[in-house]
């Protein structure tokens, strides 16, 4: 079995589709792996047999020789950005990637396949419209074939990418709650912002108690812990990366005391702030961090 890390993408082709209903779209088996990331419109995507709705956002993983199709809304348009590789190796040929209904289906022609457990995990359909980024670096797969220069070796690259940061994205505990990823990532930048519950409800447009059971079951943990979280990561790395004294820190942190913020760095880290620059710049002179 092989971990999820040592995939070497070869993207085959990678490019914007507009489904009109043709023929094309119609019931299908892949050679390849492919992704479609849905950018505009509304249908369902059927995927040996599983109906998955899809929308702006939504990304539909299909694997090597699953039998599926594509159905757009009457009316509606339905757009995707869609790439297909081979996850093992370079293939020996790069068409046909699809036999189509009633084709019968050559297996010969099939990816190579591998034991990968972390590959498995990955759902057959995912929303992406929490993770922005993630939107992003799929759409730049695309616009790699756009390249002057070295455009397969980046297009298999930003795949490679991709595919990692999209297995973190749920098998990290990270929110997916766009309301309490919002506050998340504020305390993440702006850890010493001094904001009250009724604050934090107030920008997700929640009841207080609604709010903490929605943090708590997004992040595993209470919004105080997770902001005091933030704060002793921004503290840490100050202490490393500046010669802010203590005080500085602690005042830049939000901390009116110097004493009630070594307190709670000591209980976080099991040292106080002098101690762990010290630890630091001991590590530091010893060459290890050059």
């Amino acid at each position: 079995m092989k971990p999820l890390a040592e995939i070497a993408p070869f993207v085959r082709t990678a490019l914007p589709w507009t489904y009109i209903g043709e023929v094309a779209e119609g019931t299908r088996v892949g050679y390849t792996y492919a992704f479609h990331l849905f950018t505009e419109g509304s249908g369902h995507v059927l995927v040996n047999d599983q109906v998955c709705p899809v929308e702006k956002g939504i990304l539909i993983f299909i694997r090597p020789g699953q039998v599926h199709s594509f159905h757009r809304k009457p009316g509606l348009g339905l757009e995707s950005f869609n790439a297909y590789c081979d996850l093992w190796g370079n293939p020996t040929v790069l068409n046909p990637r699809f036999a189509f209904h009633p084709e019968p289906t050559d297996f010969s022609l099939m990816t190579r396949v591998e034991a990968c457990p972390e590959l498995d995990e990955l759902p057959v359909r995912s929303s992406l419209s929490p993770y922005p980024s993630l939107v992003e670096l799929f759409m730049q797969v695309s616009k790699a074939f756009d390249s002057a220069h070295y455009a397969q070796f980046i297009a298999n690259s930003l795949m490679h990418a991709f595919i990692l940061r999209w297995y973190n994205s749920f098998a990290s505990r990270n929110p997916t709650d766009y309301r309490i990823l919002k506050i998340t990532e504020e305390m993440e930048r702006y850890p010493e912002l001094q904001l009250s519950y009724e604050e934090w409800c107030e920008k997700c447009q929640l009841e207080k108690s609604h709010f903490y059971k929605l943090f708590k079951q997004e992040t595993g943990t209470t919004p105080k812990a997770f902001l005091l979280k933030m704060k002793m990561k921004k503290a840490a790395i100050l202490l490393q990366e500046s010669r802010q004294s203590i005080t500085s820190v602690a005042d830049r942190l939000g901390y009116e005391s110097i004493h009630y913020f070594s307190k709670q760095f000591a209980a976080y880290y099991g040292i106080s702030p002098t101690e762990f620059r010290s630890e630091v710049n001991r590590v530091d002179r010893s060459g290890l961090f050059r």
